[in-house]
């Protein structure tokens, strides 16, 4: 599995992205993720997204509305709904 690859650098800078996404920081940050994805682990999702994970300040929306293909689907929907909960405007429905 790509878990298990030993020869890659790492996949992320959690120091960088809890940084990033600090209060007063340059980003804002929001992300659908679908509980019943067949290619994305919900669990790791939720790991990286968790209180004390790098993405603690990413507005997380939990759904099964769609699958991975969601913004294939409907991508205006799923994006405006992403951009006002980043900027606020949407509340976070889960």
């Amino acid at each position: 599995s790509l878990a298990a690859k030993d020869d890659w650098g790492p996949l992320f800078d959690a120091d960088a992205m809890r940084r990033a996404l600090a209060d007063g920081g340059p980003c804002k940050a929001a992300a659908a993720v679908y509980y019943d994805d067949m290619y994305v682990d919900f669990d790791a999702c939720m790991r990286v997204a968790r209180r004390g994970g790098p993405l603690e300040k990413c507005k997380v929306w939990i759904t099964n509305d769609y699958q991975h293909s969601g913004l294939r689907d409907n991508g205006a929907e799923i994006f405006s709904k992403l951009l006002g909960m980043a900027k606020g405007n949407v509340g976070t429905p889960s």
